[in-house]
């Protein structure tokens, strides 16, 4: 007995010891090579050997990764950094480790987009989530791309659609569909957000705090495992793309999921950062990013959102075997300077001064190999030394696209505002920016900005200088409106040269961030750039900045100058009283002759200062404003504003003064025109003509009134060419979706026609064949057959005149219109088990475009459907056609619980939508809105309403249109 309770306790105890802990991570996209550290610690062990059972999860789109791990579905998740635009000081997820140390989103684009720049008025393919909160919206929002300026369409995922040209530009990864744009051989560039400063990461794991409070080391030894899993995968990736293929998924080939794989090392940077490592340098980047875009509360803190799991680790300088044997092998390092770009820097007699001359000897001790400087005479001399490999980096640069073909970049340590200098008469510039086209504006030659703002404005008036000085000088002495610089350097030398000559008369958006600048054939010396940069604290840094800055403020005031300005003034006002007494004795013989003379004199320039004041006002407002505004005596153009030149191709106001209304209206328009002129107008659309004998359309109102006793007609007019351009190709988009839906119905309609049609026909068939024919029954089938068939041909007819795209005012039935809606979409409310109910069913023939009064009705009858699809119960459709005094009343209300009502009024807006895309259009009734109140001449809005139907209390949209009899 004894002997079997000893047993009992052994084997108690043997599986005890043995049990493992079951956790799961979820991923948040399919299996493949991304995850691999993950699979081979699953499949090599390094999980069991810490007592992990690990479930490796999938991602499907129901699921949400973040709320898995909060509600305890799952222990570890993987996510981006976008989780931080919802995470706040108090979120119970934390990061636990990064493996990707930049984010391998990008844009791939056709080749003539170089820049994001060039993104404006393009059609980008990428995820609704992406354009919202990814380093792709920070990339548009640092450029000011607004939403307006690109077209976005959803992403499909399918590499095809850029391939075969639907789209010019498509998020992408470089590790998945890069692989195929390649294969295509399409050619294509580039844009990466990391090129313009903005940091991303992936492949993030996130974990509850509840999870680190109650199982520390378990959170330990599963980022353990995986760092070793991770290790594995890299050194054997043949054998683990085998392994994913083969137990996990195969909807990428093997060679697609090696490509990845090689990319995903790119992305780990293995050779310069720990694997697993979280480093608060990059991840405080991307913090920063963030919060300056607005997509991110500014009170999060980086140790909110980290937990340290190693706090102990290794700094940042120390160095992978590989960099360490490149530092022994490398004697030293040669750089280049801009020699004249105090205080940044300068080589003054052979010496390197200036803020990279305590930046550098600082980063040489720290990489461990000597830095030596290499003496030139000019920027652009650095610059062709670099192209030479005569140096082998720039001690202070920032990117370009010509730049890249010889250099990489480091992340910026010195960053300022762009200004621009004027001499003193100048007043101050808001957006200095808009005269780079304008005025000849001076930039050191080779300078970034300089190619930026070339490129960006081809018809720059920029004039290329060999140094700061120079520049400085030239718009001294008039030859250069003004020079573009950085704030420091452009401080510096108004301090030192040109204290009472220039000014800093405004300051650009743009800032200059300015890093290293490292042969792009040395991948290793880059790397060690790269790390010690990092290594250097913002304290430094600023220690640093702050020892030349006060250089600025220490010699602001200039008391000898101001002594001399004093003494100026000083004699300005002794001689000014001196001549006041001479004016007073004087005035005293002639103010008695001159009396009335002189307040003549006042009166009148007091009226010519009135009116020259008033017409200088008139001209800066009518400049001002954002239209075409045109000034006429009876049908004679008497003024114009610089609009009018843009908008009607001509060169100069005295061109356009003197001409005729005939000359800006078209002809066939012209009698409406003339007769709009006789009374104060609303907006009203006609075709106007431009000098080159164009014709285009615009939108005009106007009033009538007096100006200096004279009768004038004042016309604002409006190009709204693209405005209907767009709204052409919405309304054939609608009505592409209407006809789609359209065609859904047909099926409906025609399947139970052509089944009795069928069953019909065959059992006639049969009859003959069985010699059992009855001439009588045979009558009557084919009598049915005969009445199907004229049925299904109605059906054909309606349908077909829907499809018309003819927009001619006829004369139709109101309720008429509405029922035969309602019998092309009777298949789609059956099968949806929708019933029609009117309410009120008037009736009155009017006057204008039915087909498009048709297509707005569908629109509405749809989105009925769609909220009611899913709905449990009784489902509703209410009408209500009412004839009033001067109009017609449509109103069409559901019982599908409203809409609400913080965006109800939004839903006529384009484009705007509370459904997923893939359920429908989202412009419908944008294009509903259009059609009635613009096309129609009607009305329409939309409301909430909570009413009774059969003693039951039901809460719908109700959708109210009033047409007018006649249009």
């Amino acid at each position: 007995m004894r002997v079997n309770k000893l047993l009992f306790l052994l084997i108690f105890i043997t599986n005890t010891s043995f049990s493992m802990d079951k956790i799961s991570l979820q991923l948040n996209w399919k299996y493949q090579f991304e995850f691999a550290g993950f699979i081979t610690a699953k499949e090599k062990g390094y999980y069991k050997d810490v007592n992990l059972d690990v479930e490796i999860k999938e991602f499907n789109h129901k699921i949400n990764v973040l709320d898995e791990i909060k509600l305890g579905k799952a222990t570890y998740g993987i996510y981006d950094l976008s989780l931080l635009s919802s995470n706040d000081k108090n979120s119970s997820l934390k990061l636990i480790a990064n493996y990707f140390k930049r984010s391998s989103l990008i844009f791939i684009a056709t080749q003539d987009i170089i820049t994001p720049e060039d993104l404006r008025n393009k059609t980008i393919m990428a995820e609704s989530s992406q354009m919202i909160s990814s380093t792709l919206s920070v990339l548009l929002k640092k450029f000011d791309i607004k939403e307006n300026e690109i077209s976005v369409k959803e992403h499909t995922f399918n590499p095809q659609d850029f391939i075969n040209g639907k789209v010019d530009v498509m998020s992408a990864y470089v590790s998945n569909e890069l692989y195929y744009i390649k294969k295509s051989k399409k050619p294509f560039t580039i844009i990466d957000p990391l090129s313009y400063g903005i940091y991303g990461s992936g492949v993030n794991v996130f974990t509850s705090e509840t999870e680190i409070k109650n199982n520390p080391r378990r959170v330990q030894h599963f980022i353990e495992a995986t760092n070793k899993g991770w290790l594995y995968a890299l050194e054997h990736k043949e054998e683990i793309v085998d392994i994913i293929y083969t137990k996990y998924s195969k909807i990428k080939s093997k060679e697609a999921l090696l490509f990845e794989a090689k990319e995903t090392e790119k992305l780990i940077m293995s050779n310069i950062y720990n694997i697993g490592e979280i480093n608060k340098m990059l991840l405080q980047k991307n913090l920063n990013e963030f919060k300056k875009e607005g997509l991110l509360n500014k009170k999060i803190d980086i140790n909110d959102i980290i937990y340290d799991i190693e706090k102990d680790k290794p700094s940042l300088s120390t160095f992978t075997n590989a960099q360490k044997e490149y530092i022994l092998k490398k004697k030293k390092i040669t750089m280049c300077i801009d020699p004249d770009w105090m205080p940044y820097e300068k080589l003054d007699k052979g010496k390197h001064i200036g803020m990279t001359s305590d930046f550098i000897p600082l980063i040489s001790q720290r990489i461990g190999i000597p830095i030596t400087l290499v003496p030139t005479k000019s920027w652009a001399e650095s610059v062709e030394y670099a192209k030479m490999r005569k140096c082998d980096i720039f001690s202070l640069a920032m990117p370009t696209s010509s730049r890249l073909n010889y250099m990489n970049f480091t992340i910026p340590y010195i960053s300022f505002p762009l200004v621009i200098s004027t001499r003193m008469d100048r007043l101050f510039i808001s957006n200095p920016e808009s005269l780079i086209t304008k005025e000849k504006i001076g930039i050191v030659k080779g300078y970034a900005i300089s190619e930026i703002l070339k490129k960006k404005y081809p018809d720059h008036k920029i004039i290329d200088v060999p140094s700061v000085d120079i520049g400085m000088k030239m718009v001294s002495e008039g030859k250069l409106f003004g020079f573009l610089g950085a704030l420091p350097t452009v401080a510096y030398s108004l301090q030192h040269k040109y204290i009472s000559e220039l000014k800093i008369a405004g300051k650009f958006d743009k800032k200059l961030e300015l890093g290293i600048g490292v042969r792009n054939d040395d991948p290793i010396l880059f790397e060690l750039f790269e790390k010690v940069i990092q290594s250097i604290s913002e304290p430094r840094k600023q220690e640093i900045l702050n020892k030349y800055i006060s250089v600025k403020i220490a010699n602001k005031v200039d008391y000898e100058f101001l002594y001399q300005i004093l003494f100026v003034i000083s004699l300005i006002v002794l001689f000014g009283l001196y001549r006041h007494q001479q004016v007073i004795k004087y005035n005293k013989v002639l103010e008695k002759q001159q009396l009335e003379l002189n307040i003549s004199n006042k009166e009148l320039q007091h009226t010519e200062k009135r009116l020259k004041s008033s017409i200088e006002d008139f001209e800066t407002l009518l400049d001002s404003a954002a239209e075409s505004i045109f000034v006429f005596e009876g049908e004679i153009c008497t003024h114009a504003n610089k609009i009018v030149l843009e908008m009607f191709g001509y060169d100069s106001k005295d061109e356009v003064i003197g001409k005729q209304l005939k000359d800006f209206a078209y002809k066939e328009d012209l009698e409406l025109v003339r007769g709009k002129f006789l009374n104060n107008v609303n907006q009203y659309e006609v075709h106007g003509i431009r000098k080159n004998g164009e014709v285009f359309d615009i939108m005009a109102k106007g009033i009538n009134t007096t100006l200096n006793g004279r009768k004038v007609r004042i016309s604002s007019v409006v190009d709204i060419t693209e405005m209907k351009r767009k709204e052409k190709l919405l309304f054939q988009q609608s009505k592409m979706a209407s006809m789609g839906e359209m065609i859904d119905n047909i099926a409906h309609q025609w399947r139970q026609p052509l089944s009795l049609i069928s069953t019909i026909s065959t059992g006639l068939e049969l009859k003959i064949q069985l010699d059992v024919v009855n001439k009588e029954d045979s009558t009557k089938d084919l009598q049915k057959i005969n009445n199907t068939v004229q049925h299904l041909s109605r059906t054909i007819d309606d349908f077909r005149d829907f499809f018309k795209s003819d927009k001619t005012l006829v004369k139709f039935s109101v309720l008429e219109s509405v029922n035969k809606n309602l019998f092309l979409l009777d298949a789609i409310f059956s099968a949806n088990h929708i019933e029609i109910v009117f309410e009120k069913s008037e009736d009155i023939i009017i006057e204008n475009y039915e087909n498009e009064f048709t297509q707005a009705l569908v629109n509405i009858f749809y989105n009925a459907k769609d909220v009611m699809e899913n709905m449990h119960g009784k489902r509703y459709i209410f009408i209500n056609v009412e004839v009033l005094e001067d109009y017609i009343e449509i109103s069409i209300k559901d019982n599908g619980g409203g809409i609400d009502n913080d965006i109800i009024e939004n839903v006529f807006e384009p484009y705007f939508t509370t459904k997923h895309q893939s359920q429908g259009t989202v412009i419908g009734l944008y294009m509903t809105h259009q059609i009635i109140e613009n096309h129609m001449k009607g009305s329409i809005f939309v409301k909430n309403s909570t009413y009774k139907y059969k003693n039951i209390e039901y809460t719908g949209a109700v959708f109210i249109l009033k047409l007018p009899f006649k249009n």
